[in-house]
């Protein structure tokens, strides 16, 4: 379990090694093993970190990608385990260095592919991505439980996950669901209650390990669609996740993930996103709220582009808004984004190069007790 004053205090791990951004540095975890460990170890010790966030994604766990699991399949037959063994030490180096890791489960197929065809990432002709068929919530509830139930049986110390997240995104593969109501086409958000009602369950079953929600996104878009759109339509996503796990599956997860914007509590409009998104979930589930993906250095044309519009803040000084904003509420933990630069985002914690951005560190330094270890 974690501290519950400490809380989760996290990155998303995005180790840049090999002089490639696009490393797959999971896919390839014993050639860089010793890289990663060296980087855990400072991010707890310089930066106080206790939590990192990583994507499964799903072509990678497959013998052939693109060939995604057949309802019935054992994990056996269709499962890239050298790639799950490489997923389960990483975790056990986590636990070496007192860091848990947020395992983010990400199938892209969401809908069908005849949803939308031109946008979904498994096309027919896909190389990489599976394609979802006309029922994909059969072998995607298959997907999502047997990778939990095969990871946490390999672990020695499982109690190291600090929970899985149910991920996927038919357009992007890896990214929040398209969980509200104004999206094109139409029928997605039917197909997306579908499969949420068929997957949710086998997917709370599977291990032992906390599970959250798909992470909810507030639509905070200052496009011409949005941008007369009332408070109900930003937050629809959270409304629908809410009825279809809480009331309607009477399953509520162990926590809620939510991306975050600086200055969105009250945002310009005059609305306090937070508040309101712990309103929908219920006050008394604060905890449980883990505010992530916090958009600051890096994000600036996200931030720009949206209804907050152009900050004059530094990047120090929005990582404090959020996590002032954590503190007063009282939520869970927040992991921001990135744990590194790249050759083109500058959006880490460190710059591409691994120099550690001071003014960061500063901050992190205030809302920060690196003592916090993991109990067994």
């Amino acid at each position: 379990m974690v501290d519950p004053v400490a809380g989760y205090r996290g990155v998303y791990f995005n180790p840049q090694l090999n002089a490639d951004p696009n490393y797959p540095w999971l896919l390839n975890y014993l050639a860089c093993r010793s890289q990663v460990q060296t980087a855990l170890k400072e991010l707890r010790t310089t930066a106080g970190v206790n939590l990192v966030d990583v994507f499964v994604m799903i072509p990678n766990t497959l013998k052939q990608p693109a060939r995604g699991n057949l309802p019935g399949e054992p994990l056996e037959a269709w499962a890239n385990t050298d790639y799950l063994n490489n997923v389960c030490t990483f975790i056990e180096d986590c636990r070496a260095e007192r860091i848990w890791v947020e395992v983010d489960l990400a199938d892209n197929r969401w809908v069908p592919a005849t949803i939308d065809p031109k946008h979904h990432i498994g096309s027919p002709n896909s190389k990489w991505w599976p394609t979802a068929d006309a029922e994909p919530w059969k072998a995607s509830a298959e997907w999502y439980a047997q990778v939990i139930n095969y990871v946490e049986s390999h672990l020695d110390h499982p109690q190291s996950i600090a929970y899985w997240c149910m991920m996927g995104n038919y357009v992007h593969g890896a990214a929040e669901p398209l969980l509200w109501d104004s999206v094109e086409p139409h029928e997605l958000i039917i197909w997306t209650e579908r499969f949420i009602k068929a997957v949710w369950p086998a997917f709370c079953r599977a291990g032992k390990r906390p599970k959250a929600a798909p992470i909810m996104l507030p639509i905070l878009s200052g496009s011409s669609y949005w941008r007369n759109k009332s408070v109900a339509d930003r937050l629809s996503g959270m409304h629908n996740l809410q009825r279809w796990l809480v009331k309607d599956l009477k399953m509520p997860p162990d926590y809620w993930i939510m991306t975050t914007y600086p200055n969105c509590d009250p945002a310009p409009d005059g609305t306090c996103y937070i508040r309101e998104v712990l309103k929908i979930i219920g006050l008394r589930n604060a905890h449980k709220l883990i505010s992530t993906d916090l958009k600051g250095i890096g994000h600036e044309h996200e931030v720009r582009d949206s209804i907050i519009g152009v900050s004059q803040q530094t990047g120090a000084q929005m990582l404090k808004w959020h996590l002032s904003k954590c503190r007063e509420y009282g939520l869970g933990g927040w992991w921001m984004w990135a744990y590194q630069d790249t050759p083109i985002e500058k959006w880490g914690l460190r710059t591409v190069d691994g120099a550690w951005k001071k003014e960061l560190l500063e901050v992190l330094k205030q809302y920060s007790n690196p003592n916090t270890s993991i109990v067994n």
